[in-house]
């Protein structure tokens, strides 16, 4: 309702009234967030003959509040940057296609039939494909946005057929029904199985499907990528953790796609920190970083119990709020038409501006997992929930991962303090609501990493409720 809303005043006006869309698009973002935080305490399902489609119980909603804070963080560090650089002449249409992407990954983590799911997930997709092309006047975006689209069309076509598999085996495509039933085809559900995780892995950027990620990543906007390398990855990665343990965690084929996902989990946390590593795009190496983390994230589905399902909220919630601050930061380093600032352009940066550095020194530290950060108490969690799961193995390589990980990212410090500024280093202009979303992201993950009994706590809440 509220993305016709929009289309339906920037239709009305021209294309006038950008402050307008703006402010409608946060208010609908925080009456949103109202919504969710007064629905916590219910349960409620959408069925169709018989067979739920949708459930928003505690484990959905704690994700809703994830999707909505990363598109509102998102919002508000995207107006200073479209407006420096001229794009605001279609920002209704930016605002109506956000609000449209994270409706869809709010279905995605709430869907419990795979027909749902598939509609979510297009939703979704679709309206980052159009996102990520929004500045047609330069070549990269309009690249990235191709390539974006050829791909994501092929996951979904793995998806489709995945689906298509699991109704031959079972006769249903809901979930909770495909959980109690007993086929008399496994090799097929094992197929279709199989499609479906591909498709997912497709749509998430695990490696070896991930090629699609770090191009993408480069040539969109970069405050979208704050929204698109969070929130839409951690609703995929929560449906698939919805889709294990609703509908494929019966023992004759839990053995075979935990091993499939745990050979995945390692390809990407491995894949992804040793691409990073080479990067003096910091643009690009913070993609290849999402890509790692993805990794890691996969742990907490392996894991399928209360453990996992607590991690995974804590993860979600300490992941969004670092890759956001972190790109924000990187936002403010670009050039004025939006290239991305080599790793040269970062020297002294913590000189010029403390502030600033000393925020992504927080974001730098959380996402390598050093204590007192939130990014420590996430992998913390990830990593409990999968060694009490059996996957010592998986637990002693994402540790080394982090350790690889470690050298690229306080190398972005060393950079910002260790040395002085030089005639390379990119100037940075006082922009307010950015500065604004920075704070708050850092503030928060320092106050997660000395306090994170909360939010560890509601975890919990969402993984012992009905």
């Amino acid at each position: 309702m509220w993305t016709l809303l929009l289309l339906l005043l920037s239709a009305a006006s021209k294309g006038r009234a950008r402050e307008s869309a703006f402010g409608l698009t946060i208010v609908g973002l925080l009456i949103a967030l109202a919504v969710t935080a007064a629905s916590w305490n219910a349960t409620t399902e959408a069925a169709f003959d018989g067979s739920v489609m949708i459930r928003l119980d505690r484990f959905s909603l704690a994700f809703h509040f994830v999707l909505l804070t990363g598109a509102l963080l998102s919002l508000i560090a995207s107006w200073e940057y479209l407006q420096a650089r001229g794009w605001l002449r279609r920002v209704s249409e930016y605002c109506a296609l956000l609000l449209l992407a994270c409706s869809g990954a709010m279905f995605v983590v709430s869907a419990t039939d795979l027909v749902i799911l598939l509609l979510a997930i297009d939703t979704l997709s679709l309206a980052l494909y159009v996102l990520t092309g929004y500045a047609t006047d330069r070549p990269y975006p309009v690249e990235a946005a191709i390539k974006y689209l050829l791909l994501g069309a092929m996951a979904s076509a793995f998806f489709v057929y995945g689906i298509a598999f699991v109704y031959g085996a079972t006769g249903t495509t809901n979930l909770l029904t495909i959980g109690t039933t007993i086929t008399s085809q496994p090799l097929l559900l094992s197929v279709g199985l199989g499609l479906l995780v591909v498709g997912l892995a497709f749509k998430i950027a695990l490696v070896p499907f991930h090629q699609w990620a770090p191009d993408v990543y480069d040539g969109a906007l970069t405050p979208l990528v704050a929204f698109m390398s969070t929130a839409p990855k951690v609703a995929l990665i929560t449906a698939l953790f919805r889709v294990m343990e609703a509908g494929f965690s019966m023992p004759q084929v839990k053995p075979i796609w935990a091993l499939a996902l745990s050979v995945l989990s390692v390809l990407t946390m491995t894949v992804g920190n040793l691409a990073a590593l080479p990067q003096r795009n910091i643009k690009r190496m913070l993609a290849y970083s999402s890509i790692a983390h993805a990794g890691y994230i996969v742990m907490a589905v392996l894991a399928l119990d209360e453990a996992g399902m607590t991690a995974l909220v804590f993860y979600g919630v300490a992941y969004t709020l670092m890759t956001v601050g972190a790109f924000v930061v990187t936002q403010l380093v670009e050039k004025e038409n939006g290239a991305p600032a080599l790793l040269e352009e970062w020297t002294g940066l913590g000189h010029i501006n403390p502030a600033l550095g000393w925020a992504m020194v927080v974001f730098m530290a959380g996402l390598t997992g050093i204590p007192f950060t939130a990014g420590f108490w996430a992998k913390f969690l990830t990593f409990k929930a999968a060694l009490e799961a059996g996957y010592l193995w998986l637990v002693i390589v994402a540790v080394l991962n982090s350790v690889v990980s470690a050298f690229y990212y306080l190398r972005v410090v060393m950079v910002m303090f260790a040395q002085p500024p030089t005639p390379q280093t990119r100037p940075i202009a006082p922009w307010r609501l950015v500065g604004l979303v920075v704070g708050v992201c850092a503030l928060v993950t320092l106050i997660l990493g000395f306090m994170p009994t909360n939010l560890w706590r509601m975890g919990e809440l969402v993984a012992l409720a009905p």
